[in-house]
């Protein structure tokens, strides 16, 4: 009812000192219309090109999944300079994303705010999705950039656990329900090898994991290294030169390597 009273004020009060000279019915027509518009509709304005960098399908519950769990198809974008990732679920089987993800490499018509991306295939109509996404599978360092920012700001956002040093940072989970841990990391130049602690996120300790001072390619780590932490996970080290340090295999008890003169491996 609310066209019917617009134009009933515009009746008391005179359209012409409202509307000009427009006519009444042409004004309720208007009005009507902007009414009927729907939000997806008034979103998807001011479409411009990006391209799909990568498109994949996953279950974000993970290993906590039902038979009935339905998957989501996660997207990154690339615009520009900007990196986008969203997310959006078909529910009952109907895969409205399914044709979409054969589009990876070519470039579609996207817009977005703070919550969604709305985007339009060649040819194909314009589908609105979430934006942001927990898929930690993406290849593109840009992409797994986009993913784990708001993971690790919301571990900073939470108060640190007593039980972690200030000196501690956080970096992401394995992906099997620890969002994120704690990771404190040093290179030990006589036992040539890097330690690094882990805490939960509740701050109880786990233990250390191992990695070999040497990159994959096979160049030293410095003593001053620096660990890129949106493209490093529990399990995977990457330097801010982009350097993988590979983890260190060696069999060890209480922290004590089994064979001291073993090579890291």
């Amino acid at each position: 009812m609310m066209h019917l009273s617009l134009f009933r004020r515009a009746r008391l009060s005179g359209a012409g000192n409202i509307f000009g000279s427009w006519p009444l019915l042409d004004v309720a027509v208007c009005v009507m219309l902007s009414l009927s518009l729907s939000p997806s509709a008034r979103g998807a304005k001011n479409l411009a090109p990006a391209t799909l960098v990568e498109a994949a399908t996953y279950l974000p519950c993970g290993d906590g999944c039902s038979a009935l769990s339905e998957p989501a198809s996660a997207f990154c974008f690339r615009q520009g300079d900007q990196v986008l990732v969203g997310e959006g679920k078909s529910y009952l089987h109907e895969g409205k994303f399914s044709s979409l993800e054969e589009l990876a490499g070519k470039q579609l018509q996207v817009r977005f705010n703070g919550s969604h991306i709305w985007m339009r295939p060649p040819g194909g109509d314009t589908v609105k999705i979430e934006r942001g996404s927990r898929f930690e599978n993406f290849r593109d360092s840009g992409c797994i950039r986009e993913v784990r920012g708001p993971i690790l700001k919301a571990a900073y956002a939470h108060k640190r656990p007593g039980k972690v040093p200030a000196y501690a940072f956080a970096l992401a989970g394995t992906g099997k329900g620890d969002s994120y841990l704690w990771f404190q990391c040093d290179l030990d130049p006589h036992a040539s090898v890097i330690a690094c602690h882990k805490w939960y996120e509740n701050g109880d300790f786990i233990g250390k994991d191992w990695y070999c001072p040497k990159t994959q390619d096979g160049a030293p780590v410095p003593a001053d290294f620096e660990i890129d932490r949106l493209l490093s996970q529990a399990g995977r080290l990457v330097l801010k030169s982009g350097a993988v340090v590979p983890e260190d295999h060696r069999a060890r008890t209480n922290d004590v390597l089994d064979r001291p003169n073993e090579a890291c491996r």
